[in-house]
């Protein structure tokens, strides 16, 4: 069900490594667990795209051939897995395979990382993929900028601005702040470095969290980072109740304040509120009097309007002029 392919070979060549085609691995050769290992996408597999290399499979379409490494007895699968999936769901018990020989783990990764989106396979956003090779390649295996850029065939500019994003994000974790979005943490670089954000985790993990809950749009919260941020001059020791300050100066806000708890509502007076009741009342009587709707035990009704006369003439201290009128001689007449 897999076949050779011509841009895998490039590929492997333009990553500088050796390999060699074989037909003849077998699955139980595989690592344990190798469908759940899939660096190259945030998902190891997709249902989908199995079951479309399974349906190609079926009506004779041979897909390129996945590549292997070879990792002590067993082969990890730095490039194929749903396509593996697919075969497996076929049937298939043995299939072909590109064998890379490689003593680098910096170029295992980045093969493991690039290959879908350089052998444009059914990769995920190239957005996603340049992300990911930043994280793995630049920040935790310390590849430069320029390797990493030429290796995914993408522009040093955007792979050096994109390390610098993620660099301060992972500086922001650290220190228990929130993700935000990467041209919030471009402006907040524009303000400040990350040795201060180390130095006064505190404050400024809070001042963050706030630009994050209050969802502010970059142009919106560039000003409350230049002022959070602006130079401090006073010694180090008190740096840290200077940003309390202005972390507090920045919660009092209104639009801040609106944004954390919404706006207060207008609370009605009492006297607004007893006579939205009352009509209420009236529209409901109004109603039942218009669809000739009977109302039993109206002497109850009748009960609480003289609760309710009684404590309005405790309220207001006058006497009104109007005669009792009887609960009782009301019942039984509806008209």
């Amino acid at each position: 069900m897999f076949t050779t392919d011509t841009r895998t070979e490039t590929f492997l060549s333009q990553m500088g490594v050796r390999w060699e085609y074989t037909n003849s691995v077998r699955f139980s050769d595989l690592v344990d667990g190798w469908k759940r290992q899939n660096a190259a996408r945030p998902v190891p597999l997709r249902e989908e795209a199995v079951l479309q290399y399974a349906a190609l499979m079926e009506n004779g379409s041979p897909a390129p051939a996945p590549i292997l490494h070879n990792r002590g007895r067993r082969y990890e699968i730095l490039d194929g897995v749903q396509r593996l999936a697919a075969s497996e769901l076929a049937g298939d018990t043995t299939f072909p395979a590109y064998k890379i020989i490689c003593d680098s783990n910096d170029v295992i990764a980045a093969i493991r990382i690039l290959a879908n989106a350089r052998l444009q396979g059914k990769a995920e956003p190239s957005e996603w993929t340049r992300r990911r090779a930043v994280e793995v390649l630049v920040l935790q295996r310390h590849l430069s900028v320029a390797e990493v850029a030429r290796m995914g065939g993408w522009k040093v500019g955007d792979v050096e601005r994109l390390a610098h994003v993620l660099g301060w994000k992972e500086t922001i974790a650290s220190i228990g702040g929130p993700s935000l979005p990467d041209n919030i943490i471009e402006t907040i670089a524009e303000h400040t470095d990350q040795q201060t954000v180390v130095a006064t985790p505190q404050p400024i993990a809070e001042f963050l969290a706030v630009l994050h809950d209050t969802k502010l749009s970059c142009k919106d919260a560039e000003e409350y980072i230049g002022d959070f941020f602006a130079p401090v001059t006073a010694k180090r020791s008190s740096r840290h109740e200077v940003y309390k300050e202005r972390l507090e100066d920045v919660k009092s806000t209104t639009e801040i304040q609106t944004r954390l708890h919404g706006r207060k509502r207008v609370e009605l007076t009492r006297d607004v509120s007893l006579r939205r009741t009352l009509k209420a009342a009236i529209t409901i009587v109004d109603e039942a009097q218009a669809e000739h709707q009977d109302i039993p035990y109206v002497d109850e009704f009748f009960r609480l309007l003289n609760i309710l006369h009684k404590k309005l003439k405790a309220i207001s201290g006058k006497r009104t002029e109007s005669p009792r009128t009887p609960a009782d001689m009301w019942s039984g007449h509806h008209e």
